[in-house]
């Protein structure tokens, strides 16, 4: 058996948690070629939004595509991430996942998605509605991940009316577990 080359891996730990993260659930119908879960390979995230990663890839200019502008390409994260969220949410509704393993997921994303920054609303809410999500599921989401905060026993975000964070004082960066 050939062993990997470079430094062992260690795995992916929380950002300020310093607790492990959980190993991906394996979705229904997420079944590969190979016959295991599309996000079983290389950790990669089960949420992870996989027809979005792919438009943004660097070798788009290769194949005929013109090459994305930094600001499609911020755009597109967004809604990726959103995607993803979405999923996180709609198993925690449905009881696929616990509180606690939805919580750190929806967290992961939430911070993801303020890590992107501003993107063109018109351009985002296009691409949203053509994956399913509109003005009103945007509003249920942030509503959904209150609720989940509220269950987990963590300080619940306010969101004002375009969807950032409402808050009087200093916001702590990180809620721990």
């Amino acid at each position: 058996l050939k062993q990997p080359s470079g430094p062992p891996r260690s795995p992916e730990v929380v950002p300020s948690c310093g607790v492990p993260r959980a190993q991906p659930i394996r979705r229904q119908g997420a079944m590969g070629a190979s016959g295991s879960a599309a996000g079983d390979a290389g950790g990669a995230d089960a949420y992870a939004d996989e027809a979005g990663a792919q438009e943004s890839g660097m070798f788009g200019g290769f194949f005929g595509g013109k090459p994305k502008t930094a600001a499609e390409i911020r755009d597109e994260k967004y809604c990726n991430y959103l995607v993803s969220l979405n999923k996180v949410l709609e198993d925690w509704t449905q009881d696929i996942i616990k509180s606690q393993e939805a919580l750190m997921h929806a967290d992961h994303y939430i911070e993801k998605i303020q890590e992107v920054g501003r993107v063109d609303a018109e351009k985002a809410r296009d691409m949203l509605a053509r994956k399913g999500i509109d003005d009103a599921r945007r509003a249920e989401l942030q509503r959904r991940y209150q609720d989940l905060k509220k269950r987990c026993g963590q300080r619940v975000p306010q969101f004002d009316d375009n969807g950032k964070h409402a808050h009087e004082g200093a916001w702590p960066a990180k809620v721990c577990c």
